[in-house]
Formats: structure tokens, C-alpha cells, sequence
């Protein structure tokens, strides 16, 4: 299976997750097959450019946190131009991004990488690969029920950025990786990032939303 293969058929997946979603948010479909196109081609783009940023200017692969980090500035973008909330917008993204990078997990298989650490003397590997598709798949299905809840209109990126970080850092330490930064591996390093945006993007929407004091 071709890359091209691979993100056409998730660019597929991606709009029917993200349709469920925005039936909950009452969003026209549309403007959700908008973007789930655009998340495709901002994902693809951010990958690549996360990869290059880690391997030293080399396009030869993929690191999916590109797509993590650099696509919510887009999007806020694209809900701009379709007249739209942006913080719908990236709650659409949420679990369109778990079920690509799921699809993707597949693509890693079948190209012998992301290889998890030899468990056994006999080279038993951790399956890294499945494990983190089911990770991707679970994910998609927390963001979609906090979609369906309501509760968290506008923050569903937001947590997606801290759960998916949160997840990658702990399965990253059963991956074979090289270090990036100091003692952590890019992942970890990555992941770390990831949930510190999330963190402080809820701190400030906490904040904004908060009952200000009227002083006398």
C-alpha cells in the first residue's frame, strides 16, 4: 500500500469520523468534508516538516506530531474562511487525526518501521505498531464521546493534544529510538510538548471563560 493510498483512504475515514462528530456539533457536512481534506493535505505537510526538523533536513519519512502541533493554526484558518467556530472546527479534527494515524500504524507494518524494543532472547519485539493503532483507535472514540457530551465544546483538541502525548511518551519508552534531545528520544520529547500546549491551551480557555470581579 502506497502513501497515497494510505492518506486517500484515511482522508475518507477521517470524513465520516468527522461527520459523526459534527452531527453533534451541528456542523454542515459540507464544511466537514472541507476539512477533513484540509486536515489531510495540513497533516501530511506537518508530518513532513516535523520529520525534517528531527532528522536534520531529511524528507525520507514521516513524524506524526507534526501533524499534532502544526495543524490547529491552519484550521483556525480554514473555520475563519468557512464562517465557523474555530474551536468546532478543531474539535472535528480530534478524532479525525486518531483514525488516520491508526490507518497509518498500518503503513508502519508493512514498512518495518517503528519497530518496538526486543523483549526476549530470542528477539521477541514489543508490537509497538498494534499497540499504538489500538491506542489511536481508543483515543478517537474518548474524544468522540466528549464531542457527544458537550461538556467540552472548544477543548476537545485541547485534550487530545495531552491524552495522545500522554500515551505516546509511556509507549515510546518500548520503541527502539535514538535520542533527540538530551536523554529523550524525539517522541518523548515531542510528547512532552504536546502536553504542555494542551495544558496551558485549557489554562487560557479556563481563564477567558472565568466570571470576571466587579470591584466597588
Amino acid at each position: 500500500m502506497s502513501i497515497w493510498i494510505a492518506m486517500s483512504i484515511g482522508t475518507a475515514l477521517m470524513f465520516v469520523i468527522m461527520l459523526i462528530a459534527g452531527r453533534y456539533l451541528k456542523t454542515d457536512a459540507w464544511k466537514t468534508a472541507v476539512l477533513s481534506v484540509v486536515l489531510a493535505g495540513a497533516g501530511y505537510g506537518g508530518a513532513k516538516l516535523m520529520y525534517m526538523i528531527e532528522a536534520g533536513g531529511s524528507t525520507a519519512g514521516r513524524s506524526f506530531f507534526g501533524a499534532l502541533l502544526f495543524v490547529p493554526p491552519l484550521m483556525v484558518l480554514a473555520a475563519w474562511l468557512l464562517r465557523m467556530p474555530p474551536g468546532d472546527a478543531l474539535d472535528l479534527c480530534a478524532p479525525g487525526e486518531c483514525i488516520m494515524l491508526a490507518l497509518l500504524k498500518v503503513k508502519c507494518i508493512q514498512d518495518g518501521c517503528c519497530y518496538g524494543r526486543v523483549l526476549t532472547a530470542d528477539g521477541v519485539r514489543f508490537p509497538s505498531q498494534i499497540v499504538e493503532m489500538l491506542h489511536a483507535l481508543l483515543l478517537c472514540a474518548v474524544l468522540l464521546m466528549m464531542i457527544r457530551k458537550g461538556k467540552n465544546r472548544g477543548r476537545v483538541y485541547a485534550w487530545y493534544m495531552i491524552l495522545y502525548g500522554a500515551g505516546r511518551f509511556l509507549l515510546n519508552l518500548l520503541r527502539e529510538t535514538a535520542p533527540f534531545l538530551w536523554i529523550l528520544s524525539a517522541g518523548n520529547f515531542w510528547s512532552l510538548v504536546a502536553m504542555a500546549v494542551g495544558c496551558a491551551w485549557l489554562y487560557l480557555l479556563k481563564k477567558k471563560t472565568a466570571p470576571q470581579e466587579v470591584g466597588l
